[in-house]
Parts: structure tokens; C-alpha cells; sequence
């Protein structure tokens, strides 16, 4: 029991230092046109992440490699994972920053994409496993939906971010479940780095409230809907990479 408390505190206390290091960047540089300061504190906590995990022999156990391929049929291709992730594309493409700004903007939020499911969906759930499935997956997407509320602090808007929380919740479910029922963790490291990164290019012009509440909402559908197939499927490796060992710690 001391093991579990004390791999939990760990990890939460991973997250809490990884939300102040980037809202404390974000505040301080938020008025600086270049994106090349973004880069900085993603890079090294994504560093500190890869190496704690390289030390504890964590990459197979966290889903970043198994024995088995994916079931791509029954997965429907990851088409769901394909649309969702082409979300700030829908109203149109444009280059929001100079060509170099936008290659820095790209790694740094593909790299927040990995460190975010390695915490949430790597190390958080699968702690959470050794009580409840259905518990786990509800409280590590809570934890993640909720850990987004910090962006009111460094200027967001109210609506955006409320409609923020909505959707981070339902693919929150989305990714645990495919976690839980596949045991891959890098197809989810992938898709939330390319939905981010793909900001980039989001065509933010003319986007009414409406607009925003109707994306929010087939973002939502998408992903609890294919939560819900996954839920109901039989995967051939189903758990074969989820595991709640003991000894699973994050190391930074």
C-alpha cells in the first residue's frame, strides 16, 4: 500500500511540476512573437521523462513497444484518431507564424503531446489500474481534462477554454481506453502531438462562438464514440501491454 501512495504522489507531483514549468513559461513569454522559447522546457522535461524511463526499463511496459502488432481492422485503421487529429484544419489552413517559428511550434507541441500521454495515460492510469479499470480511466482523463483549466491563468478566454475542458475529457476517455484495450501507448503520444502541432496551421479568422461550440462538440462525439467501440471490442492482445506492476515509478 505504501508502494501505491507513494508511486502516485510521484506521479502526480510529475504533473503539477510539468503544468507551473510551462505556465510559467507561457506567462513570461507570452508576448514574444517567436516560438522558438516553447521549445526549451518541453525538450528537457521530455528528456527527464525518456531517461527516467530508459533507467527503469519502462518503454515496453508503458506501451511504446510489444511483442504484437496492432489489430488495424478492429481498430478501424485509427481512422477516428485521423479526424479528430485534423480538428484546427477544419475551418481552413494558413501559416500562423514565419516558416522557422512554426518548425519550432511543431516540435515543441509534439514533444507536450508525448510528455502529456507518457503522465496521463503511461504512468497515471495505469496506477490507477490496480483498483479500478473503469475508475482509472475516468480519473486520469478528469486529471487531464482539468489540468487544462490553468490556461485562464495565462489569458485564455472563458468559453474557449470551458469548451477545451469538454473535449480534453472526451479524448481523455478515447486514449485511455485505447491504452487500456490495445496496451499501446505511442499511437496516442502521435495523435496528441499532431493535434497540437497542427495549430500551426488553424485558421482562426471569422471562427464564431458557434462555430467553436459545434467543433467542440464533434470532437466529443467522435471520441467517446470510438471509446465506446473500443470498449465493446475484443482485441486480440487486449492488456497485453497495460501492466500495473508494483515497482512502476516515473524517474526524472
Amino acid at each position: 500500500m505504501e508502494n501505491k501512495k507513494s508511486g502516485l504522489f510521484g506521479v502526480l507531483s510529475r504533473i503539477v511540476v510539468y503544468v507551473i514549468v510551462m505556465s510559467l513559461f507561457e506567462s513570461i513569454y507570452a508576448n514574444n512573437s517567436g516560438q522558438a522559447w516553447r521549445v526549451i522546457p518541453a525538450a528537457i522535461l521530455l528528456g527527464l521523462l525518456l531517461a527516467g524511463m530508459a533507467k527503469s526499463n519502462d518503454f515496453s511496459t508503458l506501451g511504446f513497444t510489444s511483442p504484437t502488432p496492432l489489430p488495424w481492422r478492429k481498430l478501424l485503421f485509427l481512422l477516428p484518431f485521423v479526424a479528430i487529429a485534423t480538428a484546427n484544419l477544419w475551418h481552413g489552413a494558413v501559416l500562423r507564424y514565419a516558416p522557422l517559428d512554426t518548425v519550432w511550434y511543431i516540435v515543441a507541441m509534439m514533444c507536450i503531446g508525448f510528455i502529456e500521454e507518457i503522465l496521463f495515460r503511461g504512468y497515471l492510469l495505469r496506477l490507477l489500474l490496480k483498483r479500478s479499470t473503469q475508475l482509472a480511466i475516468l480519473i486520469s482523463s478528469l486529471t487531464f481534462a482539468l489540468g487544462h483549466i490553468v490556461n485562464l491563468a495565462n489569458g485564455a478566454e472563458l468559453l474557449p477554454t470551458l469548451l477545451q475542458l469538454v473535449y480534453a475529457l472526451a479524448i481523455g476517455l478515447m486514449l485511455s481506453v485505447f491504452v487500456v484495450k490495445t496496451g499501446y501507448l505511442l499511437p496516442c503520444c502521435l495523435f496528441h502531438g499532431v493535434f497540437n502541432a497542427l495549430a500551426a496551421f488553424s485558421n482562426e479568422s471569422g471562427q464564431t462562438i458557434g462555430y467553436q461550440i459545434t467543433v467542440c462538440a464533434v470532437i466529443s462525439v467522435l471520441s467517446v464514440g470510438y471509446a465506446a467501440y473500443l470498449w465493446r471490442r475484443e482485441l486480440s492482445q487486449a492488456s497485453a501491454g497495460v501492466t500495473t506492476k508494483e515497482s512502476l515509478k516515473p524517474q526524472i
